[in-house]
Parts: C-alpha cells; structure tokens; sequence
C-alpha cells in the first residue's frame, strides 16, 4: 500500500522540523513544508498530497483558516494544529470544514490517531462521492421513474426521468402528495398498496397505475413499490416505475387483431356457406315465385284461387327474405351501388320505421348537417335500418323509451376499437342506433354477430348477423356500446364517398299492361328460371331463344345477333359462366359489343359487380324476382 503523503504548514522551523521527524517515525512521507498561507496554498496544488497538517496562525498575510479553504476546495483534507482553543478560533475553523484539531502541544500516539481518522475519513468520502456518482448517474439516465414518498405520501424526491415520462422537472411535486396524480379507479388500490408498505417495513409489492400526464393525458405506469423506512437516508417509500403505455397498447392491439382475424375466419367460412345455401335456394323459389306470378297474370280478379295463389307467392318472397338475409351474413348481398345519403335514407323510411317500433318508443333523429355520401346499396341500408330499430325496439321490452338515430363523420383508422369490421382509413360517415333499452352483458355482447344466435324467443339470430354481412359488404365496421341496465347504441363507420349524390332517374312502372317485340335471349341453367322468364317475356310480345349454359347461350345470340334485342344472362353457369359470355361478347365488335344485358343471379358479389361495370351497358335482377320485376328491368335494359 502506497504511504500517505503529508504537507507540513507551520511557521516555526524548528516546530515544523520536530514535526516531521514524528511523522516519518510514524511511517509517512512528508512531501513538503510550508510557513505562509500562501506557499501552502501553491504547494498543495503542486504536490496533491493526503493531507495537510496546518498551524492556524502563520503571522503575516493569509492565515491556516484562509488557506484552508482554497485547500479544501481541492480536495484535499486539512488537520488544524494550533495553541489557540478559543471559541471565536474553534468557530472560524469550523467553517473550513477540517478533518481534525491538534491542540498544541501534543504527544505522538494523539498525532497519529488523529492523522489515522482525518485520512479514513476522506478515503470513506472519497468512496462514498464516487458511489453517489454512480448512483446519481445511473438514476439521471435511467429510463425509469424513481420517487421517494415520506410516510404521508408526499414526495420526497424525484429523478429526473420524471420529466420524460409525466412531463414534471425534478423538484417540481416536492412536498405535494401523489395521490392527486393518480387515476381516480386507481387511487383506492394504490392506498391500500402504500398502507401495507407503511405497516411492513422492508416489503415491496408491485402494481399498475394509471397516472396524469402534465399535460392531462393519462399515462400507465408498471411500479415496484419498497418500504425503506428504516433506511438511512431514505425513510420513505421507494417507487421504481416504467411506462408501459405503448407497450400495452400495442399488446391490446395484437389481442383485437387476433380476435379480428379468428372472427373472421370463422365468418367467412360460414359465409361461404351461408351464400351456397341461399343461392341454390333462390334458383328453387325463383320457380314458386315466377309460376304464382304468371299464373295470377291470367287468373281473373274474382277467381276463388287467387287468394291461394297470393299465399304462394307471399310465402316465397318470406323465403326470398330469409334468403336474402343469407346473402347480406355472406358479404354478398351488395351490387347496384350508388352514392348515398344516410340522412336522407333514413328520412325516407320515417313512415316505415314508426310502424315497426314499440307504440311507447319515441324515435328522435340528429342528422349532421352536410353529411357526405357513401356508396352503397340503398336495399341492403334500409335491411340494416330495419333490423337495428326492430332490435332496439325490442330492447325497451314494452317500456317507455328513446330511440335516437343519428348521422355524423368521424375519422377512423386501423386502430380505432371496434366489435367486428376494418374501420376505414379516413373520414368515416357513421349511422348510429341508440336505445334506452335494457342493454347486453359483455358475455352476450361478444356473440351478437353470430348466425343463429339469438336472445328472443321467436328470433332466429339471422339479424345481426346479416347487418354484419351487409356492413362488411360496404367495407365498414361496426361499434357497439352497452351495459345492463343502461342501454345499447351501435354505430356503423362506412367510407365516404367523393361522389355526387344523383336524383333518381328511374320510377317504379307497372309491368302488366307492356308490350314490345323483338328476340330476347335467356341464359340459365335452372330450367324453373328459364320457364318463368320465358312465359313472362312472351307475354309481353317477345319471342324467347333459351339456353342451358354459356356456350350454347354465346352460340345462340351469334346466330340470331341481328334480331336479338337483350339477355337475360345467369353470372353462375356451367362451361361456361355468365360473366365470361359477357366478357366475349363485349371483346368483339358490334352488335356484341352495345347489346343491352340484364345480369341475374341466385346471389351477387360486389367484387364481381366492380369487374363487371367495365362491360357497360349492364343492369342486375336479384333472384328470385316476379315477373312484374323483370319486365320492370327488360324495359329499362330496352329504354321503353
């Protein structure tokens, strides 16, 4: 171990010399001697010795209590030697902070425990600074928060990550109790966290807050809390805090797209299923639908069988609906899209809508001024429409209450929460259904969307599920808020179309009493389809070329193209289907190329609708459809 080397400050050379002597024979190297203040204060800062021994009266100029200063601020500690013990002496050295007091005259075993002390002293001091350094260092760079609170609460210290994360300068909560930065819902379990802590000196415990920003947001903290009471130095309580704000976030995020693409899956598999289903049973209530049709055309007025006729023919357009609802769960119930306007859809149904509501419900509308349009199939919204209301009428359980439908934008984007859908990526318009019914619990709230599910006695879980496919089908989602007891609003998020809405162009006109003339070919594989059309049209004066599949269809019209005035074209087909006889026949030239086409189907996909705008001019008849229903669209097809 290297010895401490000593500087000898005294102005009496024969003292300074019996001085050193001791020393040495104490085992220190004395690296020098001084007799003023001011040649210790330049030997000090040359030499850098262990420690100085210092007379506090050197005579003229600067005294050992003076220079004792400037040495101390080197780093350097100072043992006084003096004959002076007076109290304004003792008080004056105070202020230099020495590290001991030698009274003259003093014996060697006094001399060396007093060097001893004032050199461990400074080596713990020395240690101690280099480890508050460290600490210091480690706390000021240190992404997390560390508080100290007082037995009150109150804080004591904060480090200067406080700023990063709630936004406060170190010292700026000094004093001020911390609970008023907590959340409300959390304040009660940090309480009782910090009264435990209180009880149980040395335990830690660990919890989540959520705590306010500066600038008022709120922040989520993930906080290891330690009771130091008894520490030195601390006697409080230790809190060691992380944001993890985005972190939970983000793990929230990854949870919903999980769930998102779970529901999914499970909805596109059954609407897959769900489309197969309706699309063959609309080609088989085609048939009933179409022959009740025809056969009431020629039943005379007060014919005992038209009233059995009409049961027919309303009991399939039930099982059209029903169908129908299929088509909307799958996705696939969407095709003559349009800009519109809910506001205006809504307004249009005010009759309807207070015919299917409870006589106690009071329906209240709040439309936004200058709404946007969307683009959609004004037939599917009104279904939405409808089921909405009828739920939130049901809702109120034949009790007094509001329904309110409102319309506004909003803007939306991956991330805004919602029960089922991709929001859009923009300015949403939203439609939203909200009662002041008895609301859904969040086990139920969960299954709404789900085929089949279903809370009411006579419901058949058809419902919701279609708003879901229809909802989806426009590329919207949907938020749902609800509590028991509080009631339930749902708000659909469509995209917002930069279209201009359009008036409509196109009354309803009645179908019976038109005629024609001319060739009008009929592609179909269902033979039901095929004779229904057919009957139909040649009422009105045409004569019917009929085909099985698309090849044959295709082979027809090129053999008859010079009569033939339209078809009436199936999408789904055999060999060859309805949209690849569109697509050849709009390749080639004239006549094929400007033919008016009527496409039809059991179901219809707004994917195929978008491809096929380009074979223009084309219109679209959902099966299954009446008779009235396709003469409506052949003399649209026509322009008569």
């Amino acid at each position: 171990m290297t010895q401490p080397d000593i500087l000898i400050v005294e102005d009496e050379a024969i003292v300074a010399m019996d001085l050193k002597v001791q020393l040495q024979q104490l085992g220190y190297l004395v690296s020098g001697q001084a007799a003023t203040g001011e040649e210790a204060v330049d030997l000090a800062a040359h030499l850098r010795p262990h420690l100085v021994l210092m007379d506090i009266s050197l005579g003229v100029g600067m005294d050992g209590i003076e220079a004792a200063h400037q040495i101390h601020a080197m780093g350097i500690p100072v043992v006084f030697l003096t004959a002076f013990a007076d109290d304004r002496t003792l008080a004056r050295a105070k202020e230099s902070a020495p590290y001991g007091y030698l009274l003259k005259p003093f014996d060697e075993r006094t001399l060396h425990s007093t060097v001893e002390m004032a050199l461990y002293r400074h080596r713990m001091e020395r240690e101690l600074k280099a480890s508050e350094s460290r600490l210091s260092a480690i706390i000021e760079h240190a992404l997390d928060l560390v508080v100290i609170l007082d037995q009150f609460g109150r804080v004591a210290y904060s480090s200067p990550s406080a700023g990063r994360i709630l936004g406060y300068q170190p010292g700026e909560r000094l004093g001020q109790t911390i609970t008023d930065l907590i959340f409300p819902d959390d304040r009660e379990i940090f309480q009782a966290t910090f009264a435990g802590l209180i009880a149980e000196p040395g335990s830690s415990q660990v919890l989540e807050l959520r705590v306010y920003h500066k600038n008022g947001h709120t922040r989520l903290l993930e906080a290891v809390t330690h009771s130091a009471l008894e520490v030195a130095g601390v006697h409080g309580i230790v809190v060691n805090a992380r944001d993890i704000t985005e972190r939970r976030q983000a793990e929230i995020e990854r949870l919903n797209m999980e769930e998102k693409v779970q529901q999914s899956q499970k909805l596109e598999s059954l609407g897959v299923l769900a489309g197969g289903i309706a699309h063959d049973f609309n080609n088989l209530l085609m048939g009933i639908m179409g022959h009740a049709g025809l056969a009431l055309m020629d039943t005379p007025e007060s014919h005992p069988l038209r009233a059995r006729l009409h049961q027919i023919e309303l009991a399939a357009t039930r099982a059209a609906d029903l169908t129908n609802q299929l088509l909307a769960y799958s996705g696939r119930g969407k095709f003559q899209v349009e800009p519109l306007s809910l506001s205006r859809l809504v307004d249009e149904m005010e009759n309807l809508l207070e015919t299917v509501i409870s006589k106690k419900a009071v329906l209240e509308h709040r439309f936004a001024h200058d709404l946007p349009p969307i683009e959609g199939d004004a037939t599917q919204i009104r279904q939405v429409i409808m089921n909405l209301i009828t739920n939130a009428s049901d809702a109120l359980d034949e009790r007094v209450g509001t329904i309110t439908i409102s319309t506004g934008t909003m803007e939306t984007g991956p991330l805004t929460p919602c029960l089922a859908g991709t929001p859009p990526d923009g300015t949403s318009v939203f439609l939203e259904i909200r009662d002041t019914g008895t609301g859904m619990d969040p086990k139920t709230l969960q299954r709404i969307f789900d085929p089949f599910f279903t809370t009411k006695f006579t419901g058949r879980g058809l419902g919701l599920a279609a708003v879901l496919g229809i909802v989806r089908g426009h590329q919207g989602a949907i938020q749902v808020q609800s509590q028991p007891g509080e009631g339930t609003s749902f708000r659909l998020l469509f995209p917002r179309s930069n279209r201009v809405l359009d008036e409509e162009q196109w009354q309803s006109q009645v179908g019976q009493a038109y005629q024609s003339h001319g060739d009008i070919l009929v592609v179909d594989d269902e033979e039901a389809v095929r004779s229904v059309a057919t009957a139909t049209l040649e009422r009105c004066g045409f004569k019917v070329h009929t085909a099985g599949n698309g090849r044959d269809g295709l082979s027809l019209y090129h053999r008859h193209s010079d009569r033939i005035r339209a078809l009436v074209l199936d999408l789904t087909m055999p060999i060859l289907s309805g949209d690849e006889v569109l697509a050849q026949l709009r390749s080639g030239e004239a006549p094929g190329a400007t033919v008016p086409v009527l496409l039809s189907s059991g179901y219809s996909s707004s994917d195929v609708a978008a491809n096929l705008q380009r074979y223009m001019p084309i219109n679209f008849l959902q099966k299954p459809y009446s008779p009235g229903d396709l003469i409506q669209k052949i003399r649209v097809c026509l322009g008569e």
